[in-house]
C-alpha cells in the first residue's frame, strides 16, 4: 500500500485554496495544474474551454479520474444608485453563506475590495430590522472599499456588470487534522488526486490500466466533464465532496462512496470493487446517498457515455458554505484512488 504524504497534501491544498477559480473565471488555476502535471510522466493536452487532460500509460485510457478546478463566486449583476454592486451568483450557494464574505472585483483597470453585506447592514441603525430582512442574492450588496457614494462613483473605477467576484476562501488548517476554508469544494480533491499521482511516481508504478486525469473547469454550472473524456474510457471516478449533515451518512474521518445522487445510481461494478479494495487495504470508507448533488459524472452520464460511474468523495460539513473536513477523509480518498489504479 502506498502511503500518502499528510504533510505535502496540506501544503497542495494550502496553495491551490489561494488561487481564485470561480466558474467562468478559471485560466489561474488551469494554469496551475498544468504547471503541476508536468512533473510527473504524463501526457497533458488542454481543450479550446481550457479543461485540462492528463493520460498515464500506454494505449487509450480505460480508466479516468475527474475532478473539477471551478469553485462558487459571483458576477456584478448591476450598480446600485448608491454605488454597491448588486451580485449574481456563480454556481448554485445560497446568499445567507455570502453575507459578510470579503472579495475581490475584478475589473478591466484592476481589482477592487469589498465586503459582501446585506442591504441593512448596521446593527445600530435599523436594529431588529437586520434580522427580519429577508435572505436572497437581491438583499445583499457589494461594499467596495473606496471613495464610492453614486453609481458613478463605482462606474469611474471601472465597475461593470459581468465582472467577476472572487470570495476570499479564508482557509485554515488546524493542529488536530481538520481543515476550515471555502471552496474544499473541490480544492480538495485536486490536491488528493496530485498527491495520488506523487505517490505513484515515487514508488516508480505505472497505472495497472491506462487512465486519464480530467481536470473539468464548469462542475458548478453543471457542464463538467461531458465533452472531454476519451469514448475509451470504461470507468470513471469523480472526486468531490461529500455532505455531512443530520440525514448523511457521511463524516469527515472517512472516505464516501456515493452510491445515487441527482443524476441517478452509480456503477454497482465499480462500487463493489472500491469497497473491497479499501477492506482489502484498511481503508475508511462510508456508503452515501446524496438528494440534491451532481458531479462530473452527471455530466458524462447525459452526453451518453458508455462508462461506468462512481462517486468518491471527503466528508465535509456546511458544503457551498463555511466547509470544513479532515485530514483523515482526505488521506482516505488518496489511499483509495491509489489502490484503484494500481489494481488490474
Amino acid at each position: 500500500m502506498i502511503k500518502p504524504d499528510a504533510q505535502r497534501l496540506l501544503k497542495t491544498l494550502h496553495e491551490l485554496l489561494l488561487i481564485d477559480s470561480p466558474v467562468g473565471a478559471t485560466a489561474a488555476i488551469e494554469t496551475d495544474m498544468m504547471r503541476r502535471l508536468a512533473a510527473f510522466p504524463v501526457a497533458v493536452e488542454q481543450g479550446a474551454r481550457g479543461n485540462v487532460l492528463a493520460t498515464w500509460g500506454e494505449g487509450p485510457p480505460r480508466r479516468a479520474i475527474a475532478a473539477h478546478v471551478d469553485t462558487l463566486g459571483a458576477m456584478v449583476q448591476s450598480v446600485r444608485a448608491n454605488g454597491r454592486p448588486e451580485l449574481t451568483p456563480l454556481g448554485t450557494w445560497s446568499a445567507r453563506f455570502a453575507e459578510g464574505a470579503r472579495a475581490t472585483v475584478r475589473t478591466v483597470h484592476g481589482e477592487v475590495r469589498g465586503t459582501i453585506l446585506p442591504l441593512l447592514a448596521s446593527g445600530h441603525a435599523w436594529n431588529d430590522g437586520v434580522d427580519q430582512q429577508p435572505v436572497g442574492w437581491q438583499q445583499v450588496e457589494l461594499r467596495l472599499d473606496a471613495p464610492v457614494a453614486t453609481r458613478e462613483d463605482a462606474v469611474a473605477l471601472g465597475i461593470q456588470p459581468g465582472d467577476i467576484v472572487c470570495i476570499d476562501p479564508q482557509p485554515e488548517f488546524l493542529p488536530n487534522g481538520y481543515v476550515v476554508s471555502r471552496f474544499l469544494d473541490n480544492k480538495a480533491a485536486l490536491a488528493c488526486v496530485l498527491e495520488a499521482l506523487h505517490g505513484l511516481q515515487e514508488a516508480g508504478i505505472t497505472p495497472a490500466v491506462p487512465a486519464c486525469f480530467a481536470f473539468t473547469n464548469a462542475e458548478e454550472t453543471g457542464h463538467g466533464a461531458g465533452n472531454m473524456l476519451p469514448r475509451s474510457v470504461e470507468d470513471l471516478i469523480s472526486v468531490d465532496i461529500a455532505p455531512v449533515a443530520s440525514n448523511q451518512a457521511s463524516d469527515e474521518q472517512r472516505a464516501t462512496l456515493g452510491f445515487k445522487d441527482a443524476s441517478g445510481p452509480h456503477s454497482l461494478t465499480l462500487l463493489t470493487q472500491l469497497e473491497e479494495l479499501a477492506a482489502g487495504q484498511n481503508i475508511p470508507v462510508v456508503r452515501d446517498v446524496f438528494r440534491h448533488y451532481h458531479s462530473d459524472c452527471s455530466s458524462v452520464m447525459k452526453a451518453g457515455y458508455d462508462t461506468r460511474t462512481a462517486l468518491v468523495g471527503f466528508g465535509t460539513d456546511s458544503t457551498h458554505g463555511h466547509e470544513r473536513t479532515h485530514l483523515n477523509s482526505l488521506l482516505a480518498v488518496t489511499a483509495l484512488l491509489t489502490a484503484w489504479l494500481c489494481s488490474a
